[in-house]
């Protein structure tokens, strides 16, 4: 941002859009709205009250974790919050229809290689929006419920929810509402031959919150979209 740029926040009415097909739930979201990243989700429930939807159901965002190996041939892990391949319903549909990798899509090499080179890409506000992960890393760390204060430690927390200081008044508020336990959830999805992807959920519930597990593109999707005329709710970037 320069520093001739204000800051200005505004509220605006997001809208829940639910199929029992993903990618008709996108589609759908998409023909007036803009689908809500995880960020962007994460920012509403931090704001929202106990009672409010947005902790009430459960939510998948266009945000993706992708995992495969760079042209390099390293072994990595991108979680992105960015427009990418499976943000347009017809790919979502092009994968199901090429047959899927234990729930997640195969991704083009080199949709997957830009997305690995957008790493710390950041938008108009100075919030990182990619991050490139160690897969060995990821592949060994845990997947189920932890305490709280431990949530911060696993490699996908702090990406998943977009950044240190967003996830650190997310954990804050999760207590708050559902206790002082929360499910990290992840799927070890390197292969040999291809790189693949799926999209970030929330869950609703303590031991269901952070779902980069069940992204399965062959289930219902639930998202969140707000008018593309409101402003500030598409994640500009810049490398």
């Amino acid at each position: 941002m320069d520093e001739d740029s204000i800051v200005v926040s505004r509220r605006v009415v997001g809208k829940p859009f639910y199929h029992n097909n993903l990618a008709t739930a996108l589609e759908n979201c998409q023909k007036e709205h803009e689908a809500l990243f995880m960020p962007a989700l994460v920012d509403t429930r931090i704001s929202s009250p106990k009672n409010a939807l947005i902790w009430q159901n459960w939510y998948c965002s266009p945000s993706i974790r992708a995992t495969g190996r760079t042209s390099q041939g390293n072994p990595v892990v991108v979680i992105a919050h960015i427009p990418n391949y499976f943000s347009k319903p017809k790919n979502i549909r092009t994968a199901i229809k090429y047959g899927l990798k234990d729930g997640a899509g195969i991704l083009p090499q080199k949709e997957f290689q830009r997305l690995v080179d957008l790493d710390e890409s950041v938008n108009c506000f100075g919030d990182r929006l990619v991050w490139l992960l160690d897969e060995d890393k990821f592949r060994n760390s845990f997947s189920g419920v932890v305490q709280i204060d431990k949530a911060l430690e696993h490699p996908q927390t702090i990406p998943f929810l977009g950044g240190r200081e967003r996830a650190e008044a997310y954990m804050k508020r999760h207590e708050e509402v559902y206790g002082d336990k929360i499910g990290i959830w992840k799927k070890n999805d390197l292969y040999d031959d291809v790189s693949v992807g799926r999209l970030l959920f929330f869950g609703s519930s303590g031991s269901g919150s952070l779902r980069g597990d069940c992204g399965a593109l062959r289930c219902d999707g639930r998202f969140v979209g707000v008018r593309r005329s409101a402003e500030g709710t598409s994640p500009n970037f810049s490398k």
